[in-house]
Formats: structure tokens, sequence, C-alpha cells
């Protein structure tokens, strides 16, 4: 196989993987979800199994536990350009092909009057939205690798354009900046960089720094989320996780309600214990990451969206339809949603090292863990009254794949 047809068959294969990684969350919310986890999550567990490279499932960032730090949120904020960077990319390949069927050649307006290569420039606008709202550590790995890949194609397209129209876009190249205004990034590599010799190596060790700079900070946010979140420390031995912030006393309080009960205390200590139980209400959305029970809808969640029980009952009929009648619907409501929940639920888990022991309060978030859902028990929320006890399975909805931890 020749050299160019081995370069686009490595660009092809990168694009490919980000691809499929990438879309995890958009499959993950879709009626395609259990066909995806079922190619992509052989690969998730392989990753998950060895100590070397566990760390890539983890997420560094909040998914699932909502906390009032100001950083975290003003992070979770820039999410909104996943959606920003794909419009942005779509009005960028307006004139581009108004130009390539008008015949105006080399394109030099819109966008392209400011830098060469918008296109890219705003997948990677959206691709680092989608990395903040599905923050694995592989999501990370590959969306730094997909911007060396993008610059990549950039010089290849560059390439192919200069034998096009030659002297025409050699000027165009003197006078227009690659992705940003004043050539920053180009800068940057030439003060760091610019004395390796040949370029290609220049570039290898530029992806390698910047790949080990951004592993290093990820470690730092996800350490500094830990940090902040709502725990309530039972004992040495048992914490509390609410999903929501709320006051100590009254997550206590509901705990208490529970804690004593025969049935939860035989339960669990015929599932060997717990250390770790997240507090949600019953019908909270993201419950399928932690059980495989089904949510437990309170009467104004029906209310609302009355195509839920028909879809819970036939999650595969209808298809994306359905899926997105419910979805139009949550985004009328959005502002609107009451913090006022019929039914509580606590998920009980069991938090094991790698030897199988389960480990103490300070290592419940540390990675490498397995976490197995052992019990749950739904409680009404006015009286404190036990409405049922379950028995898990120690699986989620996508079987052991890891899921977000908080």
């Amino acid at each position: 196989m020749s050299s160019p047809k081995r370069h686009k068959l490595l660009l092809l294969g990168t694009i490919v993987a980000y691809c499929l990684i990438g879309v995890e969350i958009v499959i993950m919310i879709s009626p395609f979800a259990l066909y995806f986890y079922s190619i992509y999550g052989p690969v998730l567990d392989s990753l998950s199994a060895s100590p070397l490279t566990s760390w890539t499932t983890e997420f560094f960032l909040p998914h699932m536990v909502f906390t009032s730090d100001l950083l975290i949120n003003a992070i979770s904020y820039l999410q909104v350009l996943l959606v920003i960077g794909l419009v942005l990319f779509f009005s960028a390949a307006l004139p581009l092909y108004y130009g390539r069927f008008t015949g105006h050649g080399v394109v030099k307006f819109s966008f392209y009057s400011k830098i060469r290569h918008p296109q890219y420039l705003f997948l990677a606008i959206s691709g680092f939205g989608l990395l903040l709202y599905w923050p694995r550590f592989i999501i990370l790995v590959m969306y730094i690798t997909m911007l060396f890949v993008y610059y990549a194609l950039a010089r290849n397209e560059e390439w192919r354009m200069k034998q096009e129209a030659g002297e025409s876009y050699e000027r165009y190249m003197a006078q227009t900046p690659m992705f940003l205004p004043g050539e920053p990034g180009a800068k940057l590599y030439q003060l760091l960089f610019g004395w390796i010799k040949p370029k290609w190596l220049g570039i290898l060790a530029t992806y390698l720094v910047t790949l080990a700079m951004a592993v290093m900070l990820a470690y730092g946010l996800r350490s500094y989320t830990v940090r902040q979140l709502p725990v309530v420390t039972i004992s040495q031995s048992f914490t509390l996780a609410p999903v929501f912030e709320r006051p100590v006393a009254e997550v206590r309080e509901v705990y208490e309600a529970i804690s004593q009960e025969p049935e939860v205390v035989a339960a669990l200590a015929d599932k060997g214990g717990s250390n770790l139980a997240y507090l949600m209400p019953g019908d909270f959305f993201l419950t399928a990451v932690v059980t495989d029970e089904e949510r437990r809808y309170s009467d104004e969640m029906i209310e609302r969206f009355p195509e839920i029980l028909e879809w819970n009952k036939r999650k595969f009929s209808g298809g994306l339809a359905k899926f997105l009648r419910i979805f139009y619907n949550f985004v009328k409501q959005l502002g609107k949603v009451e913090e006022d929940y019929d039914i509580e639920r606590f998920v009980f888990f069991q938090v094991r090292d790698r030897q199988g022991q389960l480990v103490t309060d300070l290592e419940l978030f540390a990675m490498g863990h397995q976490r197995l859902p052992v019990l749950l028990v739904d409680v009404d929320a006015d009286f404190h009254e036990i409405l049922s006890v379950v028995t898990l399975s120690n699986n989620h909805k996508w079987g052991k794949m890891p899921m977000p931890t908080f």
C-alpha cells in the first residue's frame, strides 16, 4: 500500500474511533443504546479490567451528582459549545460549497476571510463541549488526538489546494491564519519545539506533551470534584451521596428512617453490607447508570410527560420518533421542574478494591474500584415509610460497564 493511502487510512481510522467514542452519550439516551454497547461495551470492559488502563474509562468531572461549586458549574456551562460548534460548522460549510458550485476558486469570504480552516476550528469547539458533557478520560485522549488529526487533514488539504490553485492559494495562505488570528499555536510551537528536526518529530513531541498535560489537568479536576461532592459521612465505613445538594440534617433524617428497619438490615446483611449509598428522587433521570431497576415515576412527572409510561413498557418499539417526542416535551418544560418529589430512593453500593475488599470512606471515589449496586430502597418522601426493598443484581442497565460514579 502506498504511503498516501496508508496516511488516509490512519486518519480515517482515528476519526471513526473518535466518533464512536464521542457519540456515546448521544447513543446512550436513544433507543439504540443496547445495540451500541454490545459493540463498544467490550472495549470499555477490557480497558477497565487492567490497572494500567482502567483510568481511561473513569470520569473526571461530575455527570450524575450536582454541586453548587462555582468552578464546576462554570465548566459545565461550557457544554453549550457542543451545539454552538456544530451550528458554526454547518454555517461555515455554506460559503465553502457556494464557492465550489459557482466556480469562485479559492473561497476567501465569510469565515474564510479570517481563517483558512473554520470548519476544523468549529468541530474542535463542538468536540470540547461534548468532552465536558461526557467527560471520560478516554474521550479526552481521543479529543486531543483529533485536534492533531485536524491539523494533519488541514495540511493535506492545503497541499492539494496549492496543486489546484497555485500562487493564488499561496498568497491566501500568506495573508490568512490557519486556525486562529495571530497564529498563537504556531508561535508557541516554534518557541518550544521548533528546534526539533524533522518537523514530524516536533509535531509528535507536541502531541505527547499536550496529551500528558491534558490528562494531568483532568486528574486535577477530578481530585477537586471529589472534594466538592455533597457527601454525608455516616461512619468511617458508610457514606451517603445525595445527587442533589441537601441539608445534612435532612439527609441524615431520611436515612435514619430506614436504616433500622428489619427488612433493610436483613437485606443488606444478606448481600454482605454496603459502604456507599446514593440518595436520589425516585424518578431521577440518571437512575439507569447505577441500577437496572426501573425509575419510579412520581405523579408530577407522569402528568408532565405522559408518554413516559408507554415508552417504559416498549423501549424499542416506535423507536426514535417516540424518543424525540419525549425529548421535545422535556425541552419545553426546562426551568419548570419542581424539586418536590414524591419518592426518595436509596441505591446501596459495595465499593471494592481490586482485592475484593470494601474500601473506607476516603477511597470511595478513587479510580479503579468495583462499584456493585446491591440494594434499592424506595421511601415515601413525606412520611418516610418504606415503599419497596429490592435486591439488586450488581449491574446497571448496561451490565457492568464503567459509568459515572459522581
